[in-house]
């Protein structure tokens, strides 16, 4: 029983390590965080820890089976059309005075909206669903069959790292001199984003499938 948690522990800390590489997930927190705070941020971060259940569930009942499929293809062309309407979103209009982007970082979409492009923006991401595959199937096919409690630890463990992992990323964005920052250069921050949205999306159509 003791590998099982230290793999549950294990698990966990490589969720909240991972959530700082590159990808679409990681791109729209950190905006959200920075033009919104941190109570905007935590509707996205919510909606991306539902997201993951959601997928863990799916991972945890057909594994590896779901890489198979010869569905998969249009999963990813829906993830490509979802990153780059937030691309399109995120993308400055024009180049404005500091005083109008300080105004525009203030204002605050509705929690629900920003929970549902969390949830979106993480259930419509294949890659995601890779690396979960990648992160739970050992440890599943290791202990699932000796605990049945194992399953649903795992998932909790996950969900709760997720979600405990974004909010201290999220938080730590908060701070004075980075916050100026972002009012002070904005426009250039979010150009950096919707483009690499964009280029994430153009290389999902091109791959040939999972």
């Amino acid at each position: 029983m003791t590998e099982a948690v230290l793999s549950l522990v294990s698990v966990g800390v490589l969720l909240v390590v991972s959530q700082l590489s590159p990808g679409p997930d990681l791109f729209f927190v950190v905006r959200t965080s920075l033009a919104q705070g941190f109570r905007a941020a935590c509707g996205v971060i919510t909606g991306i820890t539902v997201g993951i259940t959601i997928q863990l569930c799916i991972v945890c009942a057909l594994g590896d089976w779901l890489l198979q499929q010869p569905w998969s293809r249009w999963l990813l062309w829906a993830a490509a059309g979802w990153f780059l309407y937030l691309a399109y979103k995120i993308m400055p209009r024009r180049f404005r005075a500091s005083e109008e982007i300080q105004q525009e970082a203030t204002a605050r979409e509705p929690w629900l909206h920003l929970f549902r492009q969390g949830f979106l923006c993480n259930i419509l991401n294949p890659k995601c669903t890779l690396f979960i595959c990648g992160l739970c199937l050992a440890p599943l096919q290791a202990f699932g069959a000796s605990y049945s409690w194992f399953a649903p630890a795992l998932v909790l463990t996950m969900a709760l790292a997720g979600q405990g992992g974004w909010m201290l990323w999220s938080g730590l964005l908060q701070w004075a001199p980075i916050r100026r920052a972002y009012a002070r250069y904005s426009v250039w921050v979010d150009l950096v984003f919707a483009v690499l949205l964009a280029v994430m999306a153009i290389l999902l159509i091109l791959q040939p499938g999972f």
